[in-house]
């Protein structure tokens, strides 16, 4: 039964918000906010950013894709992501310790991790974060709707950004998740653009599932 309520909270809370891909993985790849090649990651440094963790690996079945295991912040967090995902940066800086992800699917999906002492209670740790937000300029639309992931739990955000560009500016949008495991507490950003997730529901609910901060 526990399962069941997870499973739903995730659907709910990644459906309320819903992933848009807009056009085709072809067009969406010329959007550089998303897909700028140069800066991903080269395989060569990779082990330093994310290690093979296979009990969380599946294998392809079309439609679904398969799905790699992984650690990164040094072995803090966990998790399942699709295969095609490209790294495209990391650091390694203790209490700063981040990795980026870009999806052919027209989205981005990172972990940062976050300053706050482990013992603050969740009140504190949300008001931190509502103000990091708000201080770069961020619309906070939707707020710490709980949700639970494999090892953690947290509080989930919609929020809202404007972004400079050549013509005009545009609004990012991104699910935002506060989570804190045992022994830290993380920062998941989901960034896309359009109104919704739900090409990309599935795709996205199990690395939630999965996703394992220790």
């Amino acid at each position: 039964m526990a399962s069941r309520v997870r499973l739903f909270g995730l659907y709910g809370v990644i459906g309320s918000v819903a992933l848009a891909c807009g056009g085709a993985p072809e067009s969406a790849t010329r959007n550089r906010t998303f897909y700028d090649w140069q800066v991903a990651t080269e395989s060569g440094a990779l082990q330093a950013f994310e290690r093979p963790y296979p009990p969380l690996d599946l294998p392809e079945a079309p439609p679904r894709p398969g799905y790699a295991g992984v650690s990164v912040l040094e072995g803090g967090v966990r998790l399942s992501r699709p295969m095609n995902w490209k790294l495209r940066d990391a650091g390694n800086v203790p209490g700063q310790r981040y990795v980026s992800y870009i999806s052919p699917n027209a989205y981005s999906f990172a972990i940062y991790e976050r300053p706050d002492p482990r013992g603050d209670d969740w009140k504190e740790v949300m008001r931190r974060y509502e103000d990091d937000a708000q201080s770069v300029g961020a619309k906070v639309v939707a707020s710490q709707i709980p949700v639970a992931v494999a090892v953690g739990q947290g509080r989930a955000y919609t929020i809202e950004r404007e972004v400079e560009a050549a013509k005009r500016p545009f609004v990012s949008k991104s699910r935002e998740y506060v989570i804190r495991g045992e022994n830290r507490i993380v920062l998941v950003q989901i960034v896309y653009q359009g109104e919704t997730l739900t090409q990309v529901t599935d795709e996205l609910l199990r690395v939630l599932e999965t996703l394992e901060v220790l």
